[in-house]
């Protein structure tokens, strides 16, 4: 069902909307078990964002990767009977998921406390926008807000029109980093359940994911009475001294490249390959580093200007000149380093057809990634009730009748 092997025995039980979904993606693309419990109304990320995919009602692609590889079984948690059977499931796992407000199982009487009473050692995560403490604890929040308190950006990209969404240089932080950060989280602990049989509760929220991505950021402000520019760091405009040799450069055929010929023996180096000593005399004669440094940008821009982008990769790897693509996503898509490492594999998605999709950025050689594809709401409602709880059909009959399941 999942990607890699890694964590194959491993169970995971996850109630998750939205962004936190990613966590259980994760887990799965490792190798876990991951029951994804959803309600009457499902989780709104299978249809939400744009484009859909295989008609204008379709799956978003947010599904399609942070929901891939797990099981989705309908449970009413607040029913009895439904609570009753979500309990038996976490009895026979090793992680919870909460990927809502925190503390949603909580009020349904399904809060860790609970939970670990029938499993002493359950993992219990709980991802949130805000956490669940603070002032703000009680505040929904939505995506672009978790980077607009976290000191990134008050962007939201979807209130922009399509040109101007093109050409701002902005990327979700928040969104994307809480389930990396509860990942990490989730299987620490579930290493030290395993080794002492003591289970935890962790909690990520989008919000300090974001405040805690930038290493200088917040610390820098902490800090702000024992800061000093470093020497030599800055010319004397106020710049990185060197910047145009780390700098993305337009090709004739209208690619770009990112030239990286920072460091003196590779500057020296291009120079020399590039027959333009003129270059690498600029710094030497140019005593203030700030007009050195837009004089070597403007000459560099005319220089890389001049050839095509496969010229200048050539020029890169032949002679060990640090240089690379600076991609779109549509130059990504096809470039050879990106699809010679297997970062696309094909899946076949119900009611659309075979599918190209990214893959992971963990590699594992020997093992294939080749997760199934995103299920179809509680597509495996009675297939996990067999199989883990040993129900029959005349059972999950009579618990679909009361309302305590739902099936797909």
């Amino acid at each position: 069902m999942s990607g890699y092997n890694f964590l194959e025995g491993v169970r995971v039980i996850e109630v998750a909307q939205l962004g936190p979904s990613s966590l259980g993606g994760y887990l799965a693309d490792m190798g876990a078990d991951v029951i994804k419990v959803e309600g009457r109304d499902g989780d709104p990320v299978r249809y939400s964002g744009t484009p859909a995919i295989g008609s204008p009602d379709g799956p978003g692609l947010l599904h399609l990767r942070w929901n891939r590889g797990k099981r989705s079984v309908g449970l009413n948690l607040k029913s009895p009977e439904g609570a009753a059977l979500f309990r038996q499931l976490v009895a026979k796992a090793d992680i919870v998921i909460e990927g809502m407000r925190a503390g949603v199982l909580e009020r349904l009487g399904l809060g860790f406390e609970a939970l670990r009473e029938v499993n002493p050692r359950i993992v219990f995560c709980s991802i949130s926008g805000l956490g669940s403490t603070g002032p703000y604890a009680e505040l929904g929040s939505h995506g672009p807000s978790f980077d607009a308190f976290g000191g990134l950006s008050s962007l939201n990209p979807y209130g922009l029109s399509p040109e101007e969404r093109k050409a701002t240089d902005w990327a979700p932080i928040g969104m994307h980093a809480m389930g990396l950060n509860a990942a990490l989280g989730t299987l620490a602990a579930l290493t030290r359940a395993q080794r002492t049989g003591e289970g935890a509760y962790v909690e990520v929220s989008g919000a300090e994911s974001a405040a805690h991505w930038l290493p200088e950021g917040i610390n820098s402000v902490l800090n702000a009475d024992l800061l000093h520019v470093r020497e030599g760091f800055l010319n004397s405009r106020g710049k990185m001294a060197g910047w145009p040799r780390l700098c993305a450069y337009a090709t004739r055929d209208g690619r770009k490249v990112f030239f990286q010929g920072l460091f003196p023996k590779f500057w020296a180096r291009f120079c020399d390959v590039v027959g333009r000593q003129d270059l690498a005399d600029i710094y030497a004669q140019m005593a203030d580093s700030g007009e050195a440094d837009e004089r070597a940008y403007a000459e560099l821009v005319t220089l890389f200007a001049s050839r095509d982008f496969d010229d200048w990769m050539t020029v890169f790897k032949e002679h060990d000149i640090p240089g690379g693509p600076a991609n779109s996503p549509q130059t990504l898509a096809v470039d050879p380093h990106f699809l010679a490492r297997e970062n696309v594999y094909e899946v076949e998605v119900e009611g659309v057809g075979k599918v190209r999709l990214g893959s992971t950025p963990v590699k594992a050689p020997g093992q294939d990634f080749s997760p199934e594809a995103a299920p179809g709401l509680w597509q495996h409602s009675g297939q996990v009730l067999i199989e883990l709880l040993g129900l029959d059909l005349k059972d999950i009959e009579r618990l679909r009748a009361s309302d305590a399941v739902y099936m797909g």
